[in-house]
């Protein structure tokens, strides 16, 4: 993407969170994990105190508390933490975690800074906002992605040992990743009944260590509204018989 291109900064913001941005700067062992929240030092400031500097996970936002006395998104915090701007920290974002560099670009300037955080002051107040009922929220659609993971390895291994053709490879448009969201994970494309990419499942090749998760899915992702690969039983012939398995890779 030429520097000079306008960025969507929403759309880098919703495909990179604050734990991998802690990850990339070698930060994450600082932090101590609690439900949604990490705690640590501040390493913008080079804090030492342990819960000074705080993340929450589901809001994908920080703050810190002491000295900075500021917070943000994770365009924010890559400008804080190497003093650039926020549309050089976009493209930072976007280069570090591998992102479709055509599907993080905005027509207009008007568009791209629509998403930026405040530049003084604290955190970005919370707007008042109209409640989701529980009920509702589960039937909200999950938004098509405007990103694609563009650099799988579609040869690994991991996907030979599972008997997976280079042509089902390229079909389907699965991969291992190296980094970013889905790092040392394959990296499975979800359709909607639309064909449109709503999320990737991360699947970890072979059988995870303790405490890992075989599979990994976005926060935020509502997975009971999608059906993996109903974008293609609907193109097929009602009479074909229709097979259902339990996992992405099952056979």
């Amino acid at each position: 993407m030429p520097k000079s291109k306008f960025v969507d900064f929403k759309a880098v913001k919703a495909a990179v969170n604050m734990e991998q941005v802690l990850e990339h700067y070698a930060l994450l062992d600082k932090f101590k994990r609690s439900g949604d929240s990490l705690s640590g030092p501040c390493p913008i400031h080079k804090g030492s105190n342990p819960t000074q500097f705080r993340v929450s996970l589901s809001k994908n936002v920080w703050n810190c508390f002491s000295e900075c006395k500021h917070g943000g998104n994770v365009l924010d915090f890559i400008a804080k933490m190497d003093n650039l701007s926020i549309h050089a920290a976009a493209h930072k974002a976007i280069e570090w975690f591998h992102l479709d560099a055509d599907a993080m670009s905005a027509e207009s300037e008007q568009e791209a800074e629509q998403a930026v955080a405040p530049k003084n002051g604290d955190a970005p107040r919370a707007r008042p906002a109209v409640q989701t009922p529980p009920a509702a929220e589960a039937t909200v659609p999950n938004k098509p992605l405007k990103f694609r993971l563009d650099k799988l390895d579609g040869k690994h291994a991991s996907l030979a040992e599972r008997g997976l053709t280079q042509e089902t490879i390229i079909d389907f448009g699965v991969g291992f990743c190296a980094k970013g969201m889905m790092a040392d994970r394959i990296a499975i494309p979800i359709h909607n009944p639309e064909g449109q990419v709503v999320a990737y499942a991360g699947r970890w090749p072979g059988e995870p260590p303790e405490g890992t998760p075989k599979y990994k899915l976005p926060q935020g992702f509502r997975k009971s509204l999608e059906l993996f690969n109903i974008d293609r039983a609907v193109k097929e012939s009602p009479e074909k018989p229709l097979i259902i398995v339990e996992g992405f890779l099952g056979a």
